[in-house]
């Protein structure tokens, strides 16, 4: 997955998230403490992130929400595609050998 998401954002004392603003392309118009380069999956999971020495950290224990795509790549969608041909021909088949 690509880190394609700019996340601006400051914390707490303990490294917790306070304020952020996050997008593929954004420009802030404010001053942040921190910036990182992230994924789809970190931005919608960032409750489960905390700040350390500089570095974004995913809370110990903590599961993240998997991303669904948006779009099928055209790899992913031939695959599918093959995925949906052999269903059919085990259903024409089934068909076909029952009468």
């Amino acid at each position: 997955m690509k880190e394609n998401i700019q996340l601006y954002c400051d914390t707490d004392e303990n490294g917790k998230i306070t304020r952020l603003y996050s997008g593929e392309k954004v420009i802030p118009t404010s001053q942040f403490k921190y910036f990182f380069m992230i994924t789809r999956k970190t931005e919608l999971n960032l409750d489960k992130f905390y700040v350390q020495d500089g570095e974004l950290k995913q809370i110990e224990g903590t599961t993240l929400i998997e991303v669904v795509p948006e779009t099928l790549t055209p790899e992913q969608q031939i695959e599918d595609m093959k995925k949906r041909m052999e269903e059919m021909e085990k259903l024409l088949q089934s068909v076909t050998t029952s009468k």
